[in-house]
């Protein structure tokens, strides 16, 4: 039965045959069977079935968007990726039972959506490469973010920051490797001239980028980076009382586990001492 000629008369969704063929896809690439020790390619397995799992989020997602299946629908499928299409219905997300509405109209639900959008965040993402996961985790952080799952968000952000930096720091080891080979050819090549060790150049674009991802981690996790206030001892009696209120200000309603938060926190701190150029 084609999309076309679909009716609800049939007892299905216009979308229902998309969903099944998709399913068998999720199905055959979870299950490859055995693989010779001389061709073990879970990168290439990992990657067609995190895709085949978005894909088929997608199609939730987008349906469940467009308030049903229909040209809003297919425009917001045909545009996926970090920076996707958004359906006008979600102009304004964060408004009461906005979402809610969404899943009564469509008959889609949010956490239909979530389950199918968890089965691509598991272990075999390690097979893949760093670029790959950061692109199959970018879709992933962006999916939660619009269905309003922001701990799950950012849960996924953190891992896209572990990626970058593991990048961050494969390139500087790399860097290091090629003037040391320099300086020891040159070395070879005139030994009686000294050799003069040389730094490669560390580049801070992107920084404010990684940063802005890490102060959103931890406003998510009720963790105000700028709660920190420098003290001067010399003055420090004459404004106790303002300090003390203005912190009362800053705690306001506070949320969060603790423990979490403490982890958050050196998780940006380490991020913030390894990025280059600082």
């Amino acid at each position: 039965m084609s999309i076309q000629n679909a009716s609800p008369s049939a007892g299905k969704e216009p979308w229902g045959d998309i969903s099944e063929k998709l399913e068998q896809a999720i199905s055959f690439y979870a299950r490859p069977g055995p693989l010779s020790e001389s061709d073990q390619r879970y990168d290439l397995l990992a990657y067609l079935y995190t895709g085949a799992v978005l894909r088929q989020s997608y199609l939730l997602f987008s349906t469940w968007a467009a308030k049903g299946w229909g040209p809003l629908a297919f425009t917001a499928l045909m545009h996926p990726g970090p920076a996707p299409y958004v359906p006008p219905t979600l102009s304004h997300p964060d408004l009461p039972n906005n979402r809610d509405r969404l899943s009564s109209i469509s008959g889609v639900m949010r956490s239909q959506i979530a389950a199918s959008i968890s089965q691509a965040h598991g272990p075999w993402i390690l097979h893949l490469g760093h670029r790959e996961r950061i692109v199959i985790l970018e879709n992933i952080a962006y999916l939660y973010s619009s269905l309003g799952y922001h701990r799950k968000e950012a849960y996924v952000l953190r891992e896209v920051i572990g990626c970058i930096m593991d990048l961050v720091v494969c390139a500087r080891e790399e860097t290091e490797m090629e003037y040391s080979s320099e300086s020891t050819l040159n070395g070879m090549q005139s030994s009686d001239s000294a050799t003069v060790a040389m730094k490669g150049i560390q580049r801070s674009t992107g920084n404010e980028s990684v940063l802005k991802l890490v102060k959103y981690i931890c406003e998510v996790h009720g963790i105000n980076l700028e709660a920190v206030m420098f003290m001067n001892t010399a003055i420090e009696g004459a404004q106790e009382q303002d300090q003390d209120s203005s912190s009362d200000d800053l705690l306001e309603d506070p949320y969060g586990w603790p423990e979490l938060q403490v982890g958050i926190v050196r998780e940006a701190l380490a991020v913030a001492e390894a990025l280059p150029g600082t």
